[in-house]
């Protein structure tokens, strides 16, 4: 398999549903990048973000989340969010995201901690550790050099 770039960019243009009555993107459209940056590594990578076995869910639910504003965006801008792999644990990982508006500007700045977690049949969510080729993928993906 051929890894993506590490540090992995996407870029995403700001639609109208997607800004304030200013016309400025809302605070929460940030967050849903940072989940789409995580969710194209994932696929490129072919690591489940969710998967369903034996009755039990595993996953990556968020632990912590957090955005800084820099400058404004509008409408119909287009940003490129790129997202670092900054730690890997047994059971978390933290990631950075910087995000770069028109003229190459960085509008904001992210981070987010997922915790691997399982939630059985009877809906009890617990942690658990992260699959060891997961963990290993993840690691060769964030160490390669360009």
């Amino acid at each position: 398999m051929d890894l993506p770039a590490s540090p992995l960019v996407i870029e995403r243009r700001v639609a109208f549903s997607q800004t304030d009555a200013s016309g400025l993107i809302h605070f929460t459209t940030y967050f849903t990048m940072m989940e789409a940056a995580e969710a194209e590594l994932f696929r490129l990578l072919d690591i489940p973000l969710l998967e369903e076995s034996g009755g039990c869910t595993r996953g990556f639910p968020r632990v912590d989340c957090s955005c800084q504003f820099k400058r404004p965006v509008g409408f119909d801008d287009s940003i490129r969010i790129k997202l670092h792999l900054e730690e890997l644990r047994e059971n978390r990982l933290h990631y950075r995201f910087d995000f770069t508006g028109p003229n190459g500007r960085t509008c904001a700045e992210g981070s987010m901690v997922t915790a691997y977690a399982m939630r059985d049949a009877s809906g009890r969510l617990q942690s658990a550790t992260i699959p060891e080729e997961t963990l290993s993928l993840l690691k060769t993906w964030k160490n390669q050099t360009s």
